[in-house]
């Protein structure tokens, strides 16, 4: 297989009459999905190749037939989350030179607020056949764009060839050995490249993915009850909230799965150890990538001994440390590989983050006997009196408390030491934790000048438009 498109020719040549898709409302076969992304696609090739379509959609089979009917007329799909902010969507339209903008009823209002004379607007209902010609994208062309959440800097657009996300597909399969027998559960959003990339994995076997439009624990569990399923992607606070009690009785829905995969966000290693117990047989896996260079290590938990790192590179994906310091292990992580991008859709962030096929990731992190361990942020490093601290040493130890859905520590400046830890605190619906509690924990289980100076509590943090923390407005 060379493109994306060969994905769902490929499973629907295979078995046309399995179900694809299934949503809230609907569900397809391959045979079906087929027919309505052709008929799609024919709608798109009164524009260019390689044209920009701009897409604002929840997790719904229209979303797919909208994606996959761009990448069959050999158009490039930019990918939006629909917890945009008005502002950002209007700036990433812009930079990404769109020549059409399709939603579903629901997010319409949104784009029909775009003023432009140069970009068509529409809603999915309003697609209407109009050839029946099939154009083929090639493996060099852009397959989509998606611009970064932002956490650190303003958002980077990143275009993805086919090509690349053939080779990444063809890893995922490989390593974590996912089948056409497999049902899959995917409370991710399909505008995110880990969302994304499981779709694409779906495809490439010709499995079955059921679609969750939210992350609510009590529907997952649902639908790996009613679906018979065998595969959850999720990202760690989801899979975290799922055992941190309250669902007991549930859990045993996950015992039967053989596969729950998450992403390089902190994994507890409590949680780690909470699902292993769960599963029968399955395994616990989680991966590190960007959207510039999507799963560029797996780690799959077969023990404990490693419980903290995320993984070895996979193949034809090669990293190393970069550090100022020729002392330390420490420093930032370098990616190269066939799932690394060629460039930036803006030029200045290519020449910043790419050098000699090189990807400058920005995060910190160490390799002890080839396995990768995250650190951090190189912007999130907390200099107190000399000394670095990593953020994530702070918050992995405060996370294991109960009552505590999530913690960020930041730097806080200080007039003797330069700087220290300052801590907010999400706490859990109910929770009556307080901060002397905190505290107590932190001065038994961190150094000295590890201990947090403040501790604040909040409602929530401020999130981009994929639900990733803001650090640089919290300090």
């Amino acid at each position: 297989m060379n493109t994306i498109a060969d994905f769902l020719n490929h499973s629907y040549m295979a078995n046309p009459d399995k179900i694809a898709i299934v949503d809230d409302n609907s569900k397809l076969t391959y045979h079906e999905l087929n027919q309505k992304v052709i008929s799609f696609s024919s709608f798109l090739n009164k524009f260019p190749q390689n044209s920009i379509i701009s897409l604002l959609f929840d997790n719904t089979i229209e979303s797919v037939i909208a994606y996959l009917g761009i990448i069959n007329s050999g158009c490039i799909g930019h990918l939006i989350p629909t917890r945009i902010s008005q502002s950002n969507l209007v700036q990433q339209i812009s930079s990404a030179k769109s020549k059409l903008v399709l939603s579903s009823n629901k997010n319409f209002s949104k784009i029909s607020e775009i003023e432009s004379n140069n970009i068509e607007k529409l809603r999915f209902s309003e697609i209407e056949k109009t050839s029946s010609d099939v154009r083929n994208p090639r493996s060099s062309d852009y397959a989509y764009l998606i611009y970064t959440s932002g956490t650190t800097s303003s958002p980077k657009g990143v275009p993805v060839t086919h090509s690349s996300c053939v080779f990444t597909t063809g890893n995922i399969v490989e390593t974590l050995q996912y089948s056409k027998d497999d049902v899959n559960v995917l409370p991710l959003p399909l505008s995110h490249s880990f969302g994304l990339g499981c779709l694409h994995t779906s495809l490439f076997v010709g499995s079955t993915l059921i679609l969750q439009k939210t992350t609510d624990v009590s529907e997952i569990l649902s639908s790996i009850k009613n679906y018979n399923a065998n595969t959850l992607a999720a990202i760690p606070s989801t899979l975290s909230k799922m055992t941190s009690g309250g669902f007991e009785e549930s859990l045993n829905m996950l015992s039967d799965l053989r596969l729950i995969i998450t992403n390089s966000t902190f994994f507890p290693p409590e949680t780690i150890k909470k699902l292993k117990k769960i599963l029968k047989k399955g395994k616990v896996a989680t991966y590190y990538g960007l959207t510039e260079a999507s799963r560029s290590t797996f780690m799959i938990f077969d023990d404990d001994e490693k419980i903290e790192s995320v993984g070895k590179p996979c193949k034809g994906t090669s990293l190393k440390i970069v550090s100022n310091n020729e002392e330390s292990s420490i420093g930032e992580i370098w990616i190269r590989g066939h799932n690394v991008i060629e460039k930036y859709w803006d030029e200045e962030h290519t020449k910043a983050n790419l050098s000699d096929g090189w990807l400058k990731t920005g995060d910190l992190g160490k390799i002890e006997n080839k396995f990768l361990y995250i650190l951090g942020r190189i912007d999130d490093l907390i200099n107190i009196s000399g000394e670095k601290v990593y953020p994530q040493e702070i918050e992995r130890v405060v996370k294991v408390l109960s009552g505590i859905d999530d913690v960020v520590a930041v730097p806080m400046r200080h007039e003797s030491f330069g700087q220290v830890v300052k801590l907010f605190v999400k706490k859990s619906v109910n929770s009556n934790i307080s901060k002397t509690e905190i505290l107590a924990y932190c001065i038994k289980n961190l150094e000295r000048f590890k201990v947090p100076a403040k501790i604040e509590f909040v409602e929530d943090f401020p999130r981009t438009d994929y639900g990733k923390i803001k650090r640089f407005m919290l300090k």
